[in-house]
């Protein structure tokens, strides 16, 4: 069987867009700014109380994980040579605080995530 030539597109711009609700990995190209992949996984969240958000922060790390996996299986099935991805920019939950222990890199606590409410 003949092997299937990657085409050639690059270079390649990755985005990480992690957000309170989801998680996206998208792939463009940077010449022409074109979408050529993307995957996107919604995350789970826990309202403990009024205003307050909590995420698992090991989950949030693992939707990274899996949105870009997901994404570079999509380009190879496009025939894109992932190795083109040149540079990945991150998006993340400006608002959300995570506390990590510095020697196990276990997370203290969910992600926390303080939303503002205005009553009128």
């Amino acid at each position: 069987m003949a092997a299937t030539k990657k085409a050639v597109l690059g270079p390649l711009v990755g985005a990480v867009d992690q957000g309170t609700s989801s998680t996206r990995f998208l792939v463009f190209n940077s010449k022409t700014a074109e979408l050529l992949s993307h995957h996107q996984v919604e995350i789970k969240q826990e309202f403990p109380r009024e205003g307050w958000v909590e995420q698992d922060p090991k989950e949030i790390l693992q939707s990274v994980y899996e949105c870009i996996e997901k994404t570079c299986e999509k380009l190879g099935q496009l025939n894109i040579d992932i190795s083109n991805i040149k540079a990945i920019g991150v998006s993340n939950q400006r608002e959300t605080t995570v506390v990590w222990d510095k020697l196990t890199g276990e997370p203290l606590y969910n992600a926390v995530d303080y939303l503002y409410y205005t009553n009128g």
